[in-house]
């Protein structure tokens, strides 16, 4: 009777603990699967995408054909060309003119990739005067044409990821530059502008 009892007993805790054990198991799985998943994405929100570079320009509103500072040189989805222009004034610093150009190649090739699926891009920047939007200081016009795949290992090589969604945080229902966007617009400037420029 003891044997029988003390059998029940062994059984009964055998199969509690294997419940429990499969449980775990179980709870493991799912924290590995949705570790996986935010891995795939370098724990990033995938990010709203615009049909064209012109839409996604028009949405951002920091250039306007309206006042000179954005020209669309070609459309064509294989040779997209743009032109963008930030107002200078003219007594500014060659040296800050030169930063202005290269910050705006910078983040328009960088927004293009990471709003939209085009897979090369042209831009060209060149400073407005701010007092005469029709005086373009062409003395500092730079252009650069690069593709996704040599932007990706650009990306990868100063952040640490190709995933172009983490240069955006969502805030609210806006998608805003992230404080790594910022990385590559002003500590890694001259840099990952030299590399697009190669």
């Amino acid at each position: 009777m003891k044997t029988r009892l003390i059998l029940i007993i062994s059984t009964f805790l055998f199969i509690g603990c294997e419940s429990k054990v499969k449980t775990v198991e179980k709870d493991t799985i799912n924290s590995e699967e949705d570790l996986n998943k935010d891995l795939k994405i370098d724990n990033v929100k995938p990010l709203s995408k615009y049909t064209t570079v012109r839409k996604m320009l028009e949405a951002a509103s920091d250039f306007y054909e309206e006042n000179g500072s954005l020209k669309f040189i070609s459309e064509d989805n294989s040779n997209i060309h743009i032109q963008v222009s930030k107002s200078v004034l003219e007594a500014e610093s060659k040296d800050l003119k030169e930063e202005i150009v290269k910050r705006d190649i910078v983040y328009v090739v960088f927004q293009s990739f990471a709003q939209t699926n085009i897979d090369k891009i042209t831009v060209t920047a060149i400073p407005i005067d701010q007092n005469n939007r029709k005086k373009y200081y062409n003395r500092y016009a730079r252009t650069i044409k690069i593709g996704r795949e040599k932007a990706a290992k650009i990306l990868k090589k100063y952040l640490g990821s190709d995933n172009f969604s983490l240069l955006y945080e969502k805030n609210g229902d806006l998608w805003l530059p992230s404080k790594k966007f910022s990385k590559l617009k002003f500590e890694k400037l001259n840099q990952v502008f030299n590399e697009m420029s190669n």
